[in-house]
């Protein structure tokens, strides 16, 4: 097998978010967000470290960009890319627990309930870009590809039929688990819709940036025009335990049910005032100790950040009580600080009562509100349209049978991925079969799918997952516009 040189680029993904900026509405659709995929190092030992949770901007240096952080790079390739990212190590340890009290996560100081034992992938893809208008804040975008039947943390194990899992990890967070939460930015919220073009390369091209020509080695190699390549995706949604239709990772007030806040346009129903003009905070009149004035003294004194913990209001998984940890022990997207049992809310950093809830809290242990399980099959046709059909959501994954999986919906497939969200790869002819008529000299052996991370302030832009799993790895030759399993509901 043909190793590919890390720094390779591999391919391309444009997309345009919608996001909430500054506690504002989540409906800022202007941005255009773009990252080329390289060849990332699956050399677990040799690390580059983010900084500290809870600075800003915590993974501009992993992303080659020194300080004062100007969102242009210093060093290229990217750190992220020519070193192995160490909080990988902590999200793919099934005995990690936390961060140590450097809060750095996967070094020497954290806290393990075993034996040490980060899980190494086989093939790692890694984009960053910068946004100018969020600070230059930098994002990273990782696809990270494990053996057949590897069994990752927080997730249930899979049949080595189903394929190579594969997990999208999107700055710390994935679906296998979060190093950490998401870092203070002026990105508060992410919603759909998202609309993504992605071409993955046939053959890698050459990356200027290295000294080598790393151009013309294969990738994957599509099957013979007219094969079906099937996918299948394991979803699973975010929760909504007030059922306002706004998940806990968009609604500040998770367990008070809002019938006239909209996140998505702001305004009516968040009251509040700063030096006599209108400033809506961010937090809902439904759960806001103070609706009419955005700062009511300290601990905030100030309109953006009523707990004065240095996140602001919309970016904050417990925007009323300071956690600067933002810990969510259940990762339901409802910090713990806030996570409290009952329909009593208790008293803001500042002892000012939180209106009464409209449905009772479980505790910081149990995860608040249902979670719906979305399995969906997936396909596009060799030498044909280049966008992905899928099915309707199904509850059970297909059935494995003399090694294959069995796709009723479309027809017999194999390969396959787990995850939040996700996609795979294969063809008709089986799981083995697969690396002969859809593989490549440099890849593995049968179809590549990805996961989305799942929780508070996760970006949308994790949902890359149809694209690169269903029509992206094994080698589209053609941009593929995908149609991307939602991380957020539509109101």
């Amino acid at each position: 097998m043909i190793r590919l040189p890390v720094g390779a680029i591999l391919g391309k993904l444009g997309s345009q978010p919608t996001l909430g900026l500054l506690n504002n509405p989540c409906n800022n659709s202007q941005l255009r967000v773009s990252f080329t995929f390289v060849k990332g190092t699956t050399d677990i030992n040799n690390t580059v470290e983010p900084q500290p949770f809870g600075s800003e901007n915590d993974l501009a240096i992993m992303a080659g960009d020194n300080p004062p952080y100007d969102g242009h790079p210093d060093v290229t390739p990217p750190p992220a890319a020519t070193k192995y990212p160490s909080f990988l190590n902590a999200i793919f340890d099934p005995n990690w627990v936390d961060y140590g009290p450097d809060k750095i996560a996967g070094n020497a100081d954290d806290t393990y309930s075993g034996p040490r034992s980060p899980i190494k992938p086989v093939f790692r893809a890694v984009g960053v870009t910068s946004i100018p208008s969020a600070s230059n804040l930098w994002v990273i975008l990782q696809l990270v590809v494990f053996d057949r039947g590897t069994k990752l943390p927080n997730l249930p194990a899979f049949d080595p039929a189903y394929g190579y899992p594969s997990v999208v990890v999107l700055q710390t967070s994935s679906a296998a688990g979060s190093a950490t939460p998401p870092a203070p930015s002026a990105v508060t919220d992410f919603c759909t819709p998202l609309k993504t073009v992605n071409v993955m390369y046939g053959m890698t091209q050459d990356n200027p940036d290295t000294p080598v020509d790393e151009g013309g080695i294969p990738i994957r190699t599509m099957p013979e025009a007219s094969t079906q390549i099937i996918s299948v995706g394991y979803n699973a949604s975010q929760r909504d335990p007030d059922g306002d239709g706004f998940e806990n990772s968009l609604d500040p007030c998770p367990f008070n049910t809002d019938t006239v806040w909209d996140a998505r346009k702001g305004g009516q129903g968040d009251s509040d005032q700063f030096s006599g003009t209108s400033y809506p905070d961010g937090i809902p009149d439904s759960c806001d100790p103070t609706p009419t004035e955005a700062t009511a003294g300290p601990p905030a004194n100030q309109p953006s950040d009523h707990d004065g913990d240095g996140f602001p209001n919309r970016g904050d998984n417990c925007p009323l009580i300071s956690n600067p940890d933002q810990k969510d022990t259940d990762r339901d997207g409802i910090g713990d600080a806030c996570d409290t049992p009952g329909l009593d809310a208790g008293t803001d950093s500042a002892g000012r009562p939180i209106p009464p809830r409209t449905v009772a809290g479980k505790g910081p242990d149990v995860p608040d509100g249902e979670e719906i399980v979305c399995i969906k099959v997936g396909s596009i046709t060799s030498g044909g349209d280049a966008n992905v059909a899928f099915s309707p959501c199904q509850t059970t994954l297909p059935p494995v049978v003399g090694g294959v999986p069995v796709t009723s919906a479309i027809g017999a497939a194999a390969g396959a991925s787990a995850g939040a969200a996700g996609g795979a790869a294969g063809t008709r002819a089986g799981v083995g079969a697969a690396g002969a008529a859809a593989g490549g000299a440099a890849g593995p052996v049968t179809g590549v799918g990805s996961l989305s991370p799942a929780g508070r302030g996760v970006p949308a832009w994790a949902l890359v997952a149809a694209g690169l799993g269903s029509a992206g790895i094994i080698g589209s030759l053609g941009t593929v516009a995908s149609r991307l399993i939602k991380a957020r509901r539509d109101k």
